[in-house]
């Protein structure tokens, strides 16, 4: 019996999840920087759209944090050929969820 070759897949797999991981990071900067002038504007008092910014950072910070739990338990327990557990991908896309959501409260508080 012959083992099955994955190929370069699972290479760009783990290199996908990682560029997604900076595409979040980079979301979660421009997040963070609009409360911290939202706070600066309102004199340091969370108030108004300095809350709700504030609640945004706050779910974004911890859906990156579970995506970046996503990709280290890919990349050191899931080495090979094995598919990921179904909730690991419901975890993961229930975080990128949350994060689109803290995104376009953060825009609309924003302005």
């Amino acid at each position: 019996m012959t083992s099955r070759d994955p190929g370069l897949q699972p290479e760009r797999t783990s290199l996908a999840w990682r560029r997604t991981l900076l595409a979040l990071l980079v979301c979660d900067f421009f997040i963070w920087r609009s409360w911290t002038s939202s706070l600066a504007h309102h004199a340091g008092e969370i108030e108004g759209s300095s809350l709700g910014l504030g609640i945004a950072s706050t779910v974004a910070a911890a859906a990156t944090a579970v995506i970046g739990g996503c990709v280290l338990y890919r990349g050191f327990r899931l080495r090979g050929t094995t598919a990921p557990p179904a909730l690991l991908m419901r975890t993961a896309t229930a975080a990128v969820l949350a994060l689109a959501l803290a995104t376009l409260a953060s825009i609309l508080l924003g302005t």
